[in-house]
């Protein structure tokens, strides 16, 4: 019996296809290296992701400079790099050059990655296309010895449709196994969509970008601090996700050529912090903004509730438990525990592996709390006497006497000064806790009419 013809499957020009098989234990086995530990790792692909302006490409070059100098913590550490990069919509002799001197690179490190192209005898400079370009970028790695690539933004350099995952997996499956078989790390700077929702969602085009790279690091900035807040949201490789930290752009002044003085954006790292990107962009009005009496009110309770505590911290699970025993949501909690100036409430872990702790750092006067005072001994007995005793040993949940005595504390809140308008304090009842001459003669006038 003839067996039946299989048709042939057509094959693109110019290219073979051949089944591959190799074991597994022809594969070494390796650790996985880091750029940076546990959150940009070598040998693929991540992204920085977040509406413009929260400084996505300042904190890429801030970590270009560091590992240029060999001070990142990671598999480069102590070695150093050279960079390369990809980028046109910065000017580099205006934006780009200042930054990197702001951030303390060696210029003689990096390299701006570009494409020459002739048409019609007609030569120009242009960005490299992926997959088109992936042999020059090879070249260019291999000519510099970079062991960090840039791209900013990444979408620029893919053609095709953005929102077609076979359109992105095509120009970034080359890119990531370029990553891998070169040993270096790929940073794409990326744009978010508006509107609240899932943060890892906010990502510009098509889901393929998230599903190709490894890590994925999403930037927002909280409005209450001005601090820019990087959440980890990918983490394939570590067991960072999920984790935040924050930084500030402050200003740098770098000398210009000719002999001037130009203001760029330097990133000042703050480390670890339990607010994330999804807490920012979910953030309503009613929640992030709420009454004056509100926002008062909750601050006082955490203050109270901490100066209760051993050392005036106590864990973070805790104070949120009670605080909704209270009637406080915890947003209205989280952003009461920032608003929180002097004394400050610091949100830190307690110890490696352990959870967050939240805690009076110092006492004084906290900023925008009208009522709030600093006295260490104080609770919130201060404000008003409790209509129900509180058990003095009752550690877990909020005071039973709370509920019924928020009117008192707000009204308190709302008493000023009536020589200087500022909030009353404790040392002089119906005045500020200022001594001065104009004060003290206040005091005393208004204790003769009484006496009087």
């Amino acid at each position: 019996m003839t067996a039946p013809t299989v048709p042939a499957v057509p094959q693109p020009p110019d290219q073979a296809r051949r089944l591959q098989l190799t074991t597994a234990s022809q594969i070494p086995i390796r650790r996985q290296r880091w750029f940076w530990e546990g959150k940009v790792p070598m040998g693929t692909a991540t992204v920085f992701a977040g509406r413009g302006g929260e400084g996505k490409s300042t904190f890429a070059l801030y970590l270009s400079a560091l590992a240029i100098r060999g001070e990142l913590e990671g598999d480069l550490h102590g070695a150093g790099t050279n960079v390369l990069i990809i980028s046109h919509e910065d000017d580099w002799g205006t934006v780009m050059n200042p930054r990197l001197v702001g951030a303390g690179a060696n210029l003689d490190n990096v390299f701006r990655l570009s494409v020459e192209t002739t048409v019609d005898e007609v030569t120009a400079e242009t960005i490299p296309a992926l997959p088109l370009d992936i042999a020059l970028i090879r070249e260019a790695i291999e000519t510099t010895g970079a062991r960090l690539l840039i791209i900013d933004p990444i979408t620029s350099t893919i053609g095709g449709d953005l929102h077609k995952v076979a359109d992105v997996r095509r120009a970034l499956d080359p890119l990531a196994s370029l990553a891998q078989e070169l040993d270096i790390a790929v940073i794409g700077i990326m744009h978010f969509n508006k509107g609240t929702g899932n943060a890892s969602d906010k990502l510009s085009g098509s889901h393929g970008f998230r599903d190709v790279v490894r890590s994925l690091l999403l930037f927002a900035t909280d409005d209450e601090t001005e601090q820019r807040i990087v959440t980890i949201d990918k983490s394939n490789y570590s067991q960072e996700r999920g984790a935040s930290f924050a930084f500030n752009l402050v200003s740098a002044d770098v000398v210009t050529a000719d002999g001037e003085t130009t203001s760029v954006g330097s990133v000042q790292y703050l480390g670890e912090t339990d607010l994330t990107v999804s807490d920012i962009i979910n953030r309503t009005p009613a929640e992030g903004d709420g009454t004056a009496d509100d926002r008062n009110a909750a601050q006082a309770f955490l203050l109270d509730y901490l100066r209760g505590r051993d050392s005036f911290e106590a864990a973070a699970g805790d104070v949120l438990k009670a605080g909704r025993a209270a009637g406080f949501s915890d947003t209205d909690l989280k952003n009461a525990r920032r608003r929180c100036r002097d004394p400050r409430i610091e949100s830190q872990k307690s110890g490696f592996g352990a959870g967050w702790v939240w805690a009076i750092t110092h006492e004084g006067v906290t900023e925008g709390v009208q009522g709030v005072t600093s006295g260490k001994d104080d609770t919130f007995d201060t404000f008003v006497t409790p209509s129900t005793p509180r058990e003095p040993t009752d550690k877990e949940v909020a005071p039973v006497s709370y509920l019924d005595s928020r009117a008192a504390i707000v009204e308190r809140a709302n008493m000023l000064c009536p020589v200087c308008l500022a909030p009353v304090g404790i040392l002089n009842p119906g005045y500020c806790d200022v001594n001065d001459t104009a004060h003290a003669n206040h005091r005393a006038d208004a204790a003769a009419e009484v006496n009087a």
